[in-house]
């Protein structure tokens, strides 16, 4: 009786095993992969943007290499893995996000002044 548990439990065990290394551990992977590249928009978008902000006053070819210069010290950092033609879509990515929310906000500010050749009536 004992070794027929035994053998069971041993089947078991294998079952687990082949279950786990089949199935859980991709699942896993894949999902730490989506987590750093999720994390490593974020960080694209926030180069993008402090880029905007504080170089506002240098050429766009400047702006980019600031940019793709602080995220590659920056993955390297946090052990994440991308090409510089990934580093280079999300880059350009986050660029054309940042212009397409820039553009859609109409900004109405309003002043006391009126142009030369009009009168208030």
């Amino acid at each position: 009786m004992n070794e027929i548990l035994f053998e069971l439990v041993k089947v078991v065990i294998m079952v687990a095993v082949l279950v786990i290394t089949r199935y859980v551990i991709p699942w896993v992977r894949e999902r730490i992969g989506a987590d750093k590249l999720a994390m490593a928009e974020k960080w694209v978008r926030y180069a993008v943007l402090k880029a905007q902000q504080v170089m506002w006053s240098d050429n766009g070819a400047d702006r980019k290499a600031y940019v793709t210069e602080f995220l590659k010290e920056l993955l390297i950092e946090k052990n994440i893995a991308l090409s510089d033609e990934q580093l280079d879509i999300l880059i350009e990515a986050a660029v054309k996000q940042m212009k397409i929310e820039e553009n859609s906000g109409i900004t109405i500010t309003a002043t006391d002044e009126v142009p030369e050749g009009k009168t208030a009536e």
